[in-house]
């Protein structure tokens, strides 16, 4: 264990590096580490994760749009529902609606497509963050690089301030470079693994509910005039089939609504703190004495 920090010891305080003069060692060993570090990352390992993360925001963007889609259809299918009514005379005028009791189905789509709306917008989000971070690439580096030779160029304890802020913009640049793509992949492996089914299963389930409901508007306005004369027995069997339509499509909304709020905003969110915590206590690593 003793012999391993005096390794370590070594390797950043740039002992190795005797060619160079005593109060370069040190800052060169840093730079050629994390330069080292930068070539891995940004050169072997940032295009592949460019690569699945755009690929991964791309899929989510078009299905939060496909899903917007299919809600519009069901609210109009429902709202074309509750808007059909029945007149008739008997004694004083009545009119007789069949489509209330959609209210609550209804008011439960209208906020799903809001929720669709902010997952659009999340995701939009993400995908100009990873557009701008790979825009930058090796730029970002500059800060760091620029308080390592400012490190050549002090003595004492000031250059081992300058170290610390060294390695502090070292970890921001790779961090704003690679953060949002691999939160990306990551945000992909979860949701495959334990959200994908249940999304298929209730977006099929509203998908069946629009056809379901139209299918009975349909078959109701090809009716003809003498199966609709007695309104009470149309419109209590109007219903029925309405309300059968309509089944679960309540909980299958639910469900939607939670896959994408986790997948496009909770699930985001806490994998880049995540990546935060981890990234910081790495680039912390053991502590060099001056």
């Amino acid at each position: 264990m003793h012999e391993s920090a005096d390794t370590w010891t070594k390797l950043w305080t740039g002992a190795w590096l005797a060619a160079l003069p005593e109060r370069l060692r040190e800052p060169a060993a840093w730079a050629i580490l994390f330069g080292v570090a930068a070539v891995v990352t940004l050169a072997c390992y940032a295009p592949w994760a460019d690569a699945r993360g755009e690929a991964y925001l791309h899929a989510s963007f078009t299905r939060t749009l496909a899903a917007l889609a299919a809600t519009r259809g069901l609210d109009s299918a429902i709202s074309l529902a509750q808007s059909s009514e029945v007149s008739f005379s008997f004694g004083p005028g009545g009119s007789i609606g069949i489509g209330q009791a959609l209210d609550p189905i209804n008011d439960l789509v209208e906020q799903y497509g809001s929720l669709l709306l902010t997952s659009t917008t999340a995701l939009g989000v993400q995908r100009l963050g990873l557009e701008i971070s790979r825009a930058l690439g090796w730029w970002l580096l500059l800060p760091a690089a620029a308080a390592l030779a400012a490190a050549a160029a002090v003595d004492g304890p000031r250059r081992r301030s300058v170290l610390g802020w060294g390695r502090r913009l070292f970890g921001i640049a790779l961090f704003a470079r690679l953060a949002i793509p691999t939160a990306a992949c990551l945000d992909e492996a979860v949701a495959a693994r334990f959200l994908e089914a249940n999304y298929q299963k209730a977006a099929a389930a509203v998908a069946s509910t629009t056809e379901k409901l139209e299918t009975v508007e349909a078959e109701e306005t090809q009716k003809p005039w003498y199966e609709r004369f007695n309104p009470v027995d149309f419109v209590g069997e109007r219903a029925q089939r309405l309300y059968e339509a309509v089944g679960g499509v309540g909980e299958s909304i639910v469900n939607l609504a939670i896959y994408f709020t986790i997948s496009t905003i909770v699930l985001p969110l806490g994998t880049l703190w995540l990546l935060a915590r981890v990234g910081g206590a790495i680039l912390r690593g053991p502590q060099i004495s001056g």
